[in-house]
């Protein structure tokens, strides 16, 4: 089923990423559920290297609301960072990175 999710990750002292997206509720239980990486790159400038897995913390559920999950799609509102946006990795795949659990 669709959803209204809000996202926040905390990046330390590097900033923080924001979003609202819609997406699947079992794609978003998945990627919880599996601790998956996600790599966002140097999207908080150059040598920033933001990634980490999505935890339960930095996704909050808005609605499922099927009107207001059409507003948004129709006016393409969802804005910011959607963690399904980036390539997923495995921590091993990137050398000398800080994941955000270390920071």
């Amino acid at each position: 089923m669709k959803a209204l999710y809000k996202f926040h990750f905390d990046c330390g002292r590097n900033g923080e990423l924001n979003g609202l997206f819609i997406a699947d509720d079992g794609d978003v239980n998945e990627l919880m559920k599996n601790g998956t990486v996600v790599y966002f790159g140097e999207v908080l400038g150059k040598h920033s290297e933001i990634m980490g897995p999505i935890e339960k913390d930095d996704l909050t559920f808005v609605t499922h609301d099927e009107k207001v999950i059409a507003v948004i799609e129709h006016f393409k509102l969802e804005i910011g960072f959607n963690p399904f946006d980036y390539m997923e990795v495995d921590e091993d795949d990137i050398e000398d990175v800080e994941v955000k659990d270390d920071e």
